[in-house]
């Protein structure tokens, strides 16, 4: 994770506590494009769920408790220059702490 991106994090965790914000970050740490054996995971359909760019994933909505999700997409193996290594990449879109 970035530094700049530190304080989402540090939000997040007030918000969903330590735990269930440890269990997204191992999630697409590890395996974003597979369906989290805890919390739901759901891929979008439609306009919502296209993919960035050309070898991302659909965007996939993660639930973290009833009022806190958060959409993602993957690409795994991401070209930050056209000579660079392929690695794989997460990025996150929406962060949403309100009910449904």
């Amino acid at each position: 994770m970035h530094r700049q991106f530190l304080g989402h994090y540090q939000e997040l965790t007030e918000r969903v506590g330590i735990k269930q914000a440890q269990q997204f970050w191992d999630h697409v740490s590890q395996r974003p494009g597979q369906p989290d054996p805890i919390a739901q995971t759901t891929v979008l359909k439609g306009a919502a769920g296209r993919p960035k760019d050309p070898g991302w994933s659909r965007t996939i909505h993660y639930e973290l408790t009833s009022s806190a999700r958060i959409d993602y997409q993957y690409c795994d193996k991401y070209k930050a220059s056209f000579d660079g290594d392929p690695h794989p990449v997460v990025v996150i879109l929406t962060i949403n702490y309100s009910s449904h």
